[in-house]
């Protein structure tokens, strides 16, 4: 269920790689992306490790993350990519669609309102922890010179205009840094901040801020809503549009270093 944003923006957990603009939709992970880009795409739903004390089991949550990322980066050298322009991008750039799901399942499951910013504040903590998962085990595969060839491309456009020893220096201290091994890394649909396979309640759209700490917006949907009018449809629609638009400090918008 495509909402068709005009904003559509990837961004990257690395500052040293600017934000890109989508304009080609791949059906395999209901995302807008750049052309003749290579995709790796998994899943995790989270309310599959919520304990019977509606706690998470972080250790196998976080286990799960790193998993995701090995597997991902394992897939990029393994799959046969149907065009040249594709497999040129898989080695350029080893992205990874992780798309985090079942936000509105935890709410839901902990009976919790999904109109309190404490609800809200603790799923954002959520967020924050599994991005910062992601981005940490992307940093460790990364060691060692083995971060992706964009960031070396990257490097080149950046010493082609001052080519001086100290700004070779800058750029090598920001390498190791913050290079990793995944130009993206995450992935969120705003339609999962409702309970899946469920009418949507349109209380649960007060969660959408949890999507700001995606590196892309997909719009993978589970949820019915033969129920909504064309206001409600066009309601969300500027919700999610206005949440794209506020998220300049949060990743969609390339970030200088």
């Amino acid at each position: 269920m495509y909402l068709d944003l005009e904003s559509k923006l990837i961004s990257s957990p690395c500052p040293l790689l600017p934000t890109e603009r989508a304009d080609e939709y791949l059906p395999s992970a209901c995302m807008v992306v750049p052309k003749n880009s290579a995709w790796v795409s998994m899943q995790i739903n989270l309310a599959d490790y919520l304990t019977e004390n509606h706690g998470f089991d972080s250790a196998a949550l976080e286990s799960a993350l790193c998993v995701c990322v090995d597997n991902g980066d394992r897939r990029h050298d393994e799959m046969q990519w149907p065009e040249p322009l594709i497999e040129y991008d898989s080695w350029l750039n080893r992205r990874l669609a992780i798309a985090l799901r079942g936000w509105g399942d935890v709410v839901q499951q902990r009976d919790s309102d999904p109109q309190s910013i404490t609800v809200l504040r603790e799923l954002e903590e959520l967020a924050l922890w599994a991005c910062d998962t992601l981005h940490a085990r992307s940093r460790t595969l990364a060691n060692g010179s083995n971060w992706c060839p964009a960031l070396d491309e990257a490097g080149a456009r950046v010493l082609r205009k001052d080519a001086s020893k100290r700004w070779n220096r800058r750029w090598k201290r920001a390498i190791a840094d913050v290079a990793i091994r995944h130009r993206n890394l995450t992935s969120m649909s705003p339609w999962d901040v409702f309970p899946s396979g469920s009418r949507a309640d349109m209380r649960f759209a007060d969660l959408l801020p949890v999507t700001r700490f995606a590196d892309s917006l997909s719009f993978q949907c589970d949820i019915d809503i033969s129920h909504w009018n064309a206001s409600n449809f066009k309601r969300f629609r500027e919700r999610v549009a206005a949440q794209v638009r506020c998220n300049g400090g949060a990743g969609l918008i390339a970030k200088q270093v």
